[in-house]
């Protein structure tokens, strides 16, 4: 069995992190259980990345955090 994912189950987890959802195994429905991936201190460049395993089925991934959706501001109450 192929545990890497395909690019079109990425780009499904992708979206679930986008919507704010929390992403389900496209294969399975299994949970991921969720890792940091720290920088590494060797490289000129930072990269924030977290890596996903299925505990279902096992399929997994490595890829960048998702960025937070930055909320606007509260309106002020009429007043």
């Amino acid at each position: 069995v192929n545990k890497k994912l395909e690019q079109d189950e990425v780009e499904h987890i992708r979206a679930a992190f986008a919507s704010g959802s929390a992403p389900v195994c496209p294969r399975c429905q299994g949970r991921f259980d969720r890792t940091d991936v720290p920088p590494r201190n060797d490289v000129p460049y930072v990269r924030d990345r977290i890596w996903l395993i299925c505990v279902t089925c096992g399929a997994g991934l490595v890829m960048d955090r998702p960025k937070t959706p930055v909320k606007p501001p509260p309106k002020p109450l009429p007043g």
